[in-house]
């Protein structure tokens, strides 16, 4: 009887072994077809980054499609990291031959025990490898569709026909090898080392026991467990892995019961994901090279060489932090909130900053902003602010260019304006004061408004906004009277390349960010070359540059204090802008060999800058600025004693009579040098001295 029993045992094990082959067939005939090819995880590698660099080579940012570096061999992962990784993922890791049965079945019973056919997975890390090649499964809840749940465990079954052939083909070390350089860390960070640098800004080589295991913890739900995101969680879930590391044997209790209270010292590294030197002037390159490549631009390799000058953009930045705070505390002092929901949102102060080379549009340094992390939003070209004042000169420009001199006066005194469409206001200068009769270079000089405005009526505002148009400001400009004191909202960058305008001679030059593009072969598929065009007669361009340099260089100027506050003494022009109610500070100047402009502000333009004015909040960040650049950097230290070209066949001085404003003569008791055209028809001789009988030598050259 026992013979016979035996022999049934025997027969029934057989038939289920036939029965289980056959089922295995038939499920690996049912499920086998259009499966990956499996030398792709040998093969895996990172998508190709492009690369920016600064004019000096400086490496300044990598923009990738994804975040992700290989590792080679298997022992540059570190043991805890194989240990912490294999004690929570797949204990049974190096037993089992791709597919671990006990562990199937068991999540089997407890998926019937919750009646939640998804509860739990028993997915190895080589089915997790497989998983990899194809789309991602995740996001299947309980209450999904039964062809959903169905589609979920086919898709299973596939990993775990791919990851029997992967056991047959690959060692153990090489497939954690690929494992850990195909997985997903969260934040766009792929593989082991991209995590080690996100998080704790580390070669994998220096991670710590507890570190492999937050790493290890991440697998699971990247964004979940983050400790950039839900620090608690993270705390949490680390501890679970170093617990599990307790039960597979790889670590005692004593070191359980220390690494388990301490804390997660996570770290961002700096080459992650954050933008390092100028990362708003690399934000703002990315903008328009994602438009003129798309995604090629993330994963063809392109070397991007930029014109950003790295010594100018950090001492751009120096002096930026300090002159910001500075406005800061004196907004913060006056600031006084209506309600606690104000007080709540104090104004932050912030600002902007371009600098650029007049003669080859390049872009040498920029600041959008207090801080690129906090907000991308880039004020020096994208925020469109009132120019106030700083608009002045292309109303002067306007004005030299169609008949008027430097020496013709105008009345500084209360005026009612009536524009076009019937409105009637009053202008007011910037002191509430009116000062009489005075020539234009005064007007200028000292930033009066009355005069800016009797000078665009007598233009017309369509024709300064022609003049505005053609030097580069691309911004609206609505054509009212009003166009004299700047209501019209500009960007920064516009304004700066339309200021290069003057010191290049009546050339725009179109501002520019990019020296040079290679592809991965490193040949050059871009090479830049400066749009130049003129737009302003060069004696024109002149007379205005010296008109902009009495704004820096003589008393009562808005610009005076770069002299004699901060000690900037290299030939310079400029003017400063204020809005009204102080809600815009504006400083944009320039020097024979560099052209920068600063504005300052406050993003919510109700909030004031608590009476500070261009040349209070704006002018000592640019005067900062170029006073250390020409002290410390070679080729414009030694261009210091370079000063603006007055060529005779431009521009000629003649010499007028302090009293009439008009061409002296010789009876003239009072002269003094004033700067005309060369190609213009020159102004009436003196007629309160008499009209001299011959031109003086200067007046020979008209």
């Amino acid at each position: 009887m026992n013979r016979i029993l035996v022999m049934k045992i025997a027969l029934a094990g057989i038939v289920c072994t036939c029965l289980y082959a056959v089922g295995a067939v038939l499920v690996y005939a049912m499920f086998s077809s259009n499966l990956p090819n499996i030398d792709e995880l040998e093969t895996t590698q990172p998508k190709r980054v492009t690369r920016v660099y600064a004019a000096d080579g400086q490496h300044l940012m990598d923009f990738r499609e994804e975040n992700r570096e290989i590792i080679r061999e298997f022992d540059e992962i570190p043991l805890a990291m194989r240990d912490a990784l294999i004690s929570i993922e797949d204990r049974r890791f190096f037993t089992h031959w791709g597919i671990d049965l006990r562990r199937i079945f068991g999540a089997i019973i407890r998926n019937i025990r919750f009646l939640d056919p998804t509860k739990e997975g028993a997915s190895t890390i080589t089915q997790q490898l497989a998983r990899n090649l194809y789309q991602k499964v995740g996001g299947q809840r309980s209450n999904d569709s039964l062809e959903e749940v169905l589609g979920s465990y086919a898709r299973k079954v596939r990993e775990q026909i791919v990851a029997v052939h992967v056991e047959r083909l690959y060692t153990k070390r090489e497939i954690l090898v690929m494992y850990l350089n195909t997985v997903f860390f969260g934040h766009d960070a792929w593989g082991l080392k991209s995590a080690a640098r996100l998080y704790f800004d580390k070669e994998i080589g220096d991670l710590q026991v507890e570190e492999c295991a937050m790493l290890a913890g991440l697998l699971k739900a990247p964004n979940t467990y983050s400790p950039h995101v839900n620090p608690d969680r993270a705390l949490e879930r680390r501890n679970l892995v170093l617990l599990n590391m307790i039960r597979a044997g790889k670590l005692t209790k004593a070191q359980y019961q220390r690494l388990k209270d301490e804390p997660v010292h996570a770290r961002r590294g700096q080459r992650a994901d954050t933008y390092g030197l100028a990362p708003y002037f690399v934000e703002y390159l990315r903008k328009g090279l994602n438009e003129e490549y798309g995604g090629a631009l993330y994963r063809d390799g392109f070397s991007v060489q930029t014109t950003i000058d790295a010594q100018l953009q950090q001492i751009a930045e120096r002096h930026f932090n300090v002159r910001l705070n500075q406005v800061q505390q004196k907004v913060d002092a006056a600031f006084e909130p209506a309600d606690s929901a104000e007080a709540a949102n104090p104004p932050i102060v912030q600002a902007a900053f371009v600098a650029m080379d007049p003669t080859t549009g390049h872009i040498l340094a920029m600041i959008g902003g207090r801080d690129f992390r906090e907000s991308e939003f880039n004020r020096a070209t994208q925020a469109l602010r009132q120019a106030g004042s700083s608009f002045k000169p292309f109303v002067y420009t306007a004005a030299i260019d169609n008949g008027r001199f430097p020496v013709d006066v105008f009345d500084d005194n209360a005026i009612v304006v009536e524009e076009q469409n019937g409105d009637r206001w009053d202008p007011e200068n910037y002191d509430r004061k009116f000062k009489g009769p005075m020539t234009l270079r005064q007007g200028f000089k000292e930033s009066r408004n009355i005069i800016a405005v009797k000078l665009a009526r007598e233009i017309g505002p369509g024709r300064v906004r022609q003049y505005a148009r053609a030097m580069g400001v691309t911004s609206p400009i609505p054509e009212v009277y009003a166009i004299g004191i700047g209501v019209s909202s500009v960007r920064l960058l516009e304004m700066v390349a339309a200021y290069a305008v003057f010191p290049n001679k009546g050339i725009h030059v179109a501002p520019s960010g990019i020296s040079s593009i290679s592809d991965a072969d490193r040949n050059i598929i871009f090479e830049s070359t400066p749009v130049r065009r003129e737009v302003l007669r060069p004696s024109v361009a002149v007379v205005m540059t010296d008109l902009m340099r009495s704004v820096m260089d003589e008393a009562g100027g808005t610009g005076y204090g770069a002299r004699t506050r901060y000690g900037f003494r290299v030939a310079a022009a400029g003017k400063t802008g204020t809005t009204n109610d102080y809600r815009d500070a504006w400083f944009i100047g320039f020097t024979p060999h560099l052209v920068a402009g600063v504005w300052v502000g406050v993003d919510d333009p109700t909030h004031t800058l608590a009476r500070q004015a261009g040349s209070s909040a704006a002018l000592p960040m640019w005067a900062g600025f170029m006073k250390d650049t020409y002290n410390e950097v070679e080729r414009y230290r030694d261009r210091r004693r370079e000063t603006f070209d007055y060529p005779e066949e431009l521009v000629a001085y003649q010499p007028v009579c302090a009293d009439s404003h008009k061409l002296a003569t010789r009876y003239c008791p009072r002269q003094a040098d004033e700067i005309f055209l060369a190609d213009g028809i020159p102004p009436i001789g003196c007629p309160l001295h008499g009209v001299a009988e011959t031109p003086t030598r200067r007046q020979q050259r008209f």
